[in-house]
């Protein structure tokens, strides 16, 4: 971590944080797909935080659904672009 902080100019105390932000906004954008009841709500709904996981939770469902990007792949879940 200090190898980050280092690079981003941040104390590794901060890379900490934007580490497990980073994972709570990747599992709420999972969540909010696959279910939705599992999202935590916010303590400030308008907030900047709130914002931030509204947006990164829509550019998740923007991507599609699973069906959609199963059939992306072939059935070893490789893209079908790398498949032989």
């Amino acid at each position: 971590m200090a190898e980050i902080a280092e690079e981003l100019g941040v104390t590794e105390s901060r890379v900490s944080q934007l580490r497990a932000e980073a994972l709570t906004m990747l599992r709420d954008g999972m969540n909010s797909q696959l279910e939705p009841e599992l999202v935590a709500s916010t303590e400030r709904p308008g907030g900047c935080v709130a914002r931030r996981r509204a947006a990164y939770q829509a550019a998740v469902a923007a991507g599609g659904d699973l069906v959609t990007r199963l059939r992306l792949t072939d059935h070893h879940g490789l893209p079908l672009a790398h498949s032989l």
